[in-house]
């Protein structure tokens, strides 16, 4: 197994439901990962600063793919920060205000951004993900460089979001994406800046080929970086279609799946037991 780059999501993936990982176990296995020259990513929708607290001990040296692809960093060098054209920015949150204000949130490089009309149980939620919070009075008011604009939902309503803002003509023009994130976020990106893009910047600067690389996922914004991976790893938790293009069926986030892979790498063992047509089979 020539694995020489090992890109992971974060939430549901390699975190468990309560935010955490076993990080004793982790620290040892990314100790013999670095000895290797196999080199460890942490590619999440996650803001980067909310990413580096997750590895505070390591964060000065990891890599990251922040931001759904459009923040890429290299220890303390930044590779790429994506951000939207202001007159694209300025359309979208025009169209949004008046229906979404209450569930917007604008993402800068060193933090988000909320109208002080956020209820305070959305907030409490935005905290988990956003760990540099700023309320302002007025979204457009705003003068940074935004690089996602994400829509927190309640997840039956998920759905009917998703349609709505299928219509929108900034959608339809591709001068934005949309892509579910889980947890009931949905985000809009620049089009073509996912995390398979920001993992090329990375491999491009090391010199590593699309198949010495092995990834794992659980949710629709992993499709890209798995599709594209030697070896696409997909959660036991995964939604279906990551678990149709993934090879590989890890065992979910409450169970350590992605350290156990983890294992199989440093230890040369095969994954043939993670294979779709093995005991994972009825999960797809």
């Amino acid at each position: 197994m020539p694995i020489k780059l090992i890109a992971v999501d974060m939430d549901g993936t390699f975190l468990n439901s309560e935010k955490k990982y076993n990080s004793s176990r982790f620290f040892k296995q990314y100790k013999q990962l670095k000895q290797r020259g196999i080199h460890f990513v942490a590619a999440s929708g996650n803001p980067l600063y909310t990413l580096k607290a997750y590895f505070p001990e390591i964060a000065h040296e990891m890599a990251f793919v922040a931001e759904n692809g459009a923040y890429v960093v290299n220890g303390t060098e930044t590779l790429n920060y994506d951000y939207f054209n202001s007159d694209v920015l300025q359309q979208i949150l025009g169209d949004l205000k008046h229906d979404y204000a209450k569930n917007l949130i604008l993402c800068g490089k060193d933090s988000a951004y909320i109208e002080k009309s956020v209820s305070e149980k959305t907030q409490q939620k935005l905290k988990i993900y956003f760990k540099n919070l700023t309320q302002v009075d007025d979204l457009s008011q705003i003068n940074d460089q935004i690089c996602k604009v994400t829509l927190t939902t309640a997840q039956q309503d998920n759905q009917q979001i998703l349609n709505d803002l299928e219509q929108k003509p900034y959608m339809r023009e591709k001068l934005a994406k949309m892509v579910s994130s889980g947890f009931g976020f949905i985000d809009l990106i620049i089009p073509n800046r996912h995390k398979a893009y920001g993992l090329q910047l990375l491999q491009h600067k090391w010199g590593i080929t699309h198949q010495d690389v092995l990834a794992i996922g659980d949710n629709y914004n992993d499709l890209e970086m798995i599709q594209m991976a030697g070896y696409g790893f997909a959660m036991q938790n995964a939604v279906p279609e990551l678990k149709q293009v993934a090879k590989y069926i890890a065992p979910s986030n409450e169970h350590e799946g992605v350290l156990d892979v983890l294992d199989l790498v440093l230890n040369a063992q095969p994954f043939q037991i993670y294979s779709k047509e093995d005991v994972y089979l009825e999960n797809i």
